[in-house]
């Protein structure tokens, strides 16, 4: 397979990563005026693990269980709770434009941790970057002060950015054990779900399962397989393309009106993958 194609099915796989995180901001919104955030997190997590259960017990009595990609995925998955966890916990206080905005910062992370630590990084991606942070900030519009919602979805970055880091570093991880381990981390939430005593509603139910198996397995199963040929600084910025697609949902269920700030932004957050695409093909290798 040439470099180029290579380069665009994993691109391909975390656009449709995005596009299914896209379809989540409703439902989570939904979830959050029924349940608590730890019980939002348990909850969610331990529906994705029981779904994943009899394909994992099928391998386990066969003998072809991957144990360390378990172990990698749980390590991922803590990040991954943390960050669910703090994310519906902070929506709570601030508007979700300004949600989205600070949730986006996790790309600068991701850069940060490519130039410094990694160190491997072009302009090309810093490019990509500025645009990209520019191009959220217009199409999101954030409104609202910097109180402890903001803090909380800005410390929650940096759980978003670790997963996105750790993925690439486990990117030779059986997909199955990997997704099963990631998930199973949410279990640690339950003590605090369960001293809530939580009343669930059929609603609710409803809500949870679709963000369990549509933005969870469905979504970290396309991220896995993308970030297997995307860099992690390039993932990051496809990331952001997840408020384009639920701009574009709430524009066809009609929910929201097309305006200028909202097409100028989405236009440079695609030229910013764009860049970063050029960047991929050109600078990194398949490897």
């Amino acid at each position: 397979m040439s470099t180029v194609l290579y380069k665009l099915v994993g691109l391909a796989s975390l656009v449709a990563t995005t596009v299914l995180w896209g379809t989540s901001f409703a439902f989570i919104k939904l979830s959050m005026g029924e349940v608590d955030p730890f019980t939002y997190t348990f909850v969610r997590t331990a529906l994705a693990t029981l779904a994943l259960t009899p394909i994992l017990l099928y391998k386990y009595f066969n003998g072809s269980i991957d144990k360390p990609s378990f172990t990698r995925g749980f390590v991922v998955g803590l990040a991954y709770s943390v960050g669910l966890c703090l994310q519906a916990a902070g929506t709570a206080y601030v508007d979700p434009s300004l949600s989205a905005f600070i949730t986006g910062i996790s790309t600068i992370h991701v850069h940060f941790y490519a130039a410094f630590i990694a160190k491997k990084y072009s302009l090309l991606d810093l490019a990509a970057l500025v645009l990209a942070i520019a191009g959220l900030y217009i199409l999101t519009a954030p409104a609202g002060g910097f109180g402890i919602g903001a803090v909380l979805v800005f410390v929650a970055t940096f759980a978003w950015a670790a997963q996105i880091v750790l993925i690439e570093r486990y990117r030779g991880s059986s997909i199955l054990e990997f997704l099963a381990g990631t998930f199973s981390a949410g279990l640690i939430f339950a003590p605090f779900s369960l001293a809530l005593k939580p009343v669930f509603t059929s609603e609710a139910f409803f809500y949870l399962a679709y963000l369990a198996l549509v933005c969870s397995i469905g979504a970290t199963f396309f991220q896995v397989l993308g970030q297997r040929r995307i860099s992690a600084e390039t993932a990051a910025l496809v990331f952001l393309l997840e408020p384009v697609f639920a701009t574009v949902f709430s524009v066809l269920m009609g929910l929201e009106a097309i305006s200028l700030h909202k097409v100028l932004g989405g236009s440079l957050l695609l030229a910013s993958l764009y860049i970063a695409t050029v960047s991929e093909i050109k600078y990194k290798s398949q490897s």
